[in-house]
């Protein structure tokens, strides 16, 4: 089990600071086997007793087993890695497979149906692709959406928003679901009651806790610390053709019983 595996397991416990911590870790992993706890709660902003709690809420007595956790971490064989983490592509295909077979998403599908208009915002370029990818789906059910910056300073996002009511739905898809830019998006959708559905990676996150209704897939991060960059995405793609194809499904069956 790599840190990156433990802090997904406990991830629901941890606070902001703790977070910052991990943050910290992930950028400075060298750094932080050779720190004493002090040094590593002055480079966190932190205090000794805030570092003692942020590890054993991660399953160590102290920052010391952490650290030679770390150790030994980063002394594992690099080739294990690399196959670890093609092996998460697959882990996280299943995980979101089961999310996709107990999930319920007959509330989210009546209110697609019954929406005048769709908007999909998109927080990076994977989500973008994700955000198309719905669009294009959508476009051949008969549900046409639009895409548009997921920012409250583009004059689209503006335009949209003069017309915008309580009878259209707004996909927004970001990974995180922690972007600060969608903090006055989502306050200012919220003036006009619009629906929204969150598509983010399977944790709490301040979108979906802003959402009425919120889709999640599994991704996760290179278990290598120097490849902090790559994160599997291929799961959002099979929530979203299982998202779609369900809602043919749903159409198919009101059709049939009305």
């Amino acid at each position: 089990m790599l840190f990156s595996d433990i802090v997904n397991q406990h991830y629901d416990e941890l606070n902001e600071i703790d977070l910052q911590m991990v943050k910290y870790i992930n950028s400075h992993q060298e750094e932080t086997i050779k720190m004493r706890t002090n040094e590593f709660a002055e480079k966190c902003h932190s205090s000794k007793s805030t570092v003692i709690r942020f590890t054993q809420k991660l399953g160590f007595t102290g920052f010391s087993e952490l650290r030679n956790f770390l150790k030994w971490q980063d002394n594992d064989d690099s080739n294990a890695q690399e196959k670890l983490f093609k092996r998460r592509v697959v882990s996280d295909a299943t995980r979101t497979m089961k999310y996709i077979e107990d999930v319920d998403w007959k509330n989210i599908y009546m209110a697609l149906s019954e929406s005048q208009n769709v908007y999909l915002l998109a927080t990076g370029v994977t989500q973008q692709n994700q955000a198309a990818e719905l669009q294009r789906l959508l476009l051949l059910i008969g549900k046409p959406a639009q895409m548009i910056p997921a920012t409250s300073q583009s004059n689209e996002f503006k335009r949209v928003i003069e017309n915008i009511t309580d009878k259209d739905i707004i996909f927004v898809f970001s990974l995180s679901g922690e972007n600060q830019r969608l903090l006055n998006v989502l306050n200012t959708l919220s003036v006009h009651h619009a629906i929204i559905v969150s598509v983010t990676n399977m944790q709490n996150n301040l979108l979906s806790g802003r959402s009425d209704y919120s889709l999640y897939a599994s991704s996760s991060r290179s278990p290598n610390p120097k490849d902090w960059w790559l994160q599997t995405s291929s799961s959002f793609f099979l929530l979203i053709e299982s998202f779609a194809f369900g809602y043919v499904d749903y159409l198919r069956n009101k059709t049939n019983n009305s």
